[in-house]
């Protein structure tokens, strides 16, 4: 469970770094995908983003990978860096893709992560953890 020290840990940092790249909230949402509304309730507390969304932010915003994981106490941080940057960095290191490829790539497998995750029934392990499956 995420504390009110932790959200607004969060928040901070979320809107710190994206007024440094000089973008609205709703130019971070089309760079992430997600709505606008999304990255406001983000950053006013009201809701978080899950871990994947979680390292598209930090990837996006240049972060340094588990700043805003630890920020949120999403752990174990090196277990979903390892699920989740595998697939993001096989993606972003393919000579072969050019952007939009990289770009619709991204967005199915947050598509299917999310789907999944959907599908998962009450009481099913889901946390701060990515499992085998979600990858």
């Amino acid at each position: 469970m995420t504390t009110d020290e932790q959200r607004e840990a969060f928040k901070q940092a979320t809107a710190h770094a994206r007024r440094g790249h000089g973008w609205s909230q709703r130019k971070l949402a089309e760079k992430l995908g997600v709505s606008h509304s999304t990255v406001a309730f983000w950053e006013q507390g009201k809701t978080l983003p899950t871990p994947v969304n979680v390292v598209d932010l930090e990837r996006i915003l240049e972060l340094e990978p588990g700043t805003l994981a630890r920020l949120l106490g999403y752990m174990p941080l090196d277990t979903m860096q390892r699920e989740m940057r595998t697939v993001l960095d096989a993606i972003m290191a393919d000579p072969d893709l050019g952007q939009r490829e990289r770009d619709l790539l991204l967005a199915m497998y947050r598509e299917l992560v999310r789907q999944r995750r959907a599908e998962r029934k009450p009481g099913q392990a889901h946390g701060g953890q990515v499992g085998r499956d979600d990858r």
